[in-house]
């Protein structure tokens, strides 16, 4: 829906009258980062609001919705209980410094409870970066106006003409390389910083790419903030074999609780859509000793499949009417209904095409 049609919409009372049809279903938000300077390159940063939009959601949070921990409403689910009216939580993926510097006085000044799901090899790892953020900087900055990437066995041509045409050569790039297995993936990340260059990262870019110290990690914890895993490298949990899927729930998990000295009952699947884990992941993690774990499909939860809590993601594609109807789980049935409709179009079409 395009903003104006949404801004409309509030404006007709659409996010109370939501507001009321969510009845008991519970909302669990989604963030990655909250930059409290300037940012550049929109692309790179989708993910990373600023600390004003941030503090104006988390207001209209603390008003509109009882902001519950994480803990409670995993409690609330295993006991049978139904949560609160408008119960919603609020959790951080990744584990970047300025969850700490950044998010953690706003949170704290709305008083709303949070969780943040930590990647452990990057904890304490100056001028680290995800493999994502990596892959993602080499092509987007990347001085060529095209390039050739042997990936897997095949040779992509990639237009980087101008910054649409990057959008979509990293977005090619990144779903080529979330379904490899780790070691290709390493393979395929060295040849794109081979043929790209590894852009260094500016002292402006440090708030929106340093992660979390554990210190820093503590601090927060001795304050009440619960922290989860992310895995200990961020793969794709249904690209790895048993071994590494049991070293990634199992050592990371084993860090945080070493760390802070409580458990570490929760893991959020890294990229967290339905191809990115299934049974067998869900099996693992329960075996492993987590009490849950969290996806990223953008609905609301009604009584769910513990290992399988959802989310909505929160990036600044969402100006202040757009994420008060997002948090509704209007905006994800209206996504899910469009895409329905294409796929069932394009299936028709097909039909028609092959039957002629």
């Amino acid at each position: 829906m395009k903003r104006s049609g949404i801004a409309l919409l509030n404006a007709c009372g659409a996010a109370s009258a939501a507001r009321t049809l969510q009845g008991r279903r519970v909302t669990i938000l989604t963030y990655h980062g909250v930059i409290g300077g300037t940012s550049d390159y929109e692309y790179l940063n989708h993910n990373f609001i600023s600390a004003e939009s941030f503090d104006a959601q988390m207001r209209y949070v603390a008003e509109h919705y009882q902001p519950i921990a994480l803990h409670e409403l995993v409690r609330f689910y295993r006991e049978g209980r139904t949560p609160p009216r408008r119960s919603l939580a609020v959790t951080f993926d990744d584990g970047f410094a300025n969850n700490f510097t950044v998010a953690f006085p706003i949170l704290r000044r709305h008083r709303v409870p949070f969780t943040v799901f930590v990647t452990t090899s990057l904890l304490d790892v100056r001028g680290e970066l995800l493999w994502t953020d990596r892959a993602k900087r080499a092509l987007y900055l990347c001085t060529r106006t095209s390039v050739v990437l042997p990936l897997d066995g095949i040779d992509v041509a990639l237009d980087l003409s101008s910054p649409a045409a990057r959008v979509n050569a990293c977005r090619d790039v990144l779903g080529r390389m979330k379904r490899l297995p780790p070691a290709m993936r390493q393979a395929a990340l060295q040849t794109v910083d081979g043929v790209c260059g590894r852009p260094p990262i500016e002292e402006h870019e440090r708030e929106r790419y340093e992660f979390l110290s554990w210190q820093q990690v503590k601090q927060m914890a001795e304050a009440g903030v619960e922290f989860g895993s992310h895995t200990v490298s961020h793969p794709i949990l249904a690209t790895l074999d048993s071994d590494a899927l049991d070293m990634e729930l199992t050592r990371s998990k084993q860090r945080i609780e070493a760390m802070l000295q409580r458990e570490c009952y929760a893991l959020a699947y890294p990229n967290g859509s339905p191809a990115d884990f299934g049974v067998r992941e869900k099996t693992a993690l329960r075996q492993t000793g987590y009490l849950c774990g969290l996806s990223l499909k953008g609905t609301l939860n009604d009584r769910p499949d513990l290992f399988e809590l959802d989310r909505v993601n929160v990036g600044r594609h969402l100006d202040m009417p757009s994420f008060q109807l997002a948090i509704t789980g209007v905006l994800g049935t209206a996504r899910r209904t469009r895409d329905w409709f294409a796929r069932s179009v394009r299936s028709a079409v097909g039909k028609r095409r092959r039957a002629s």
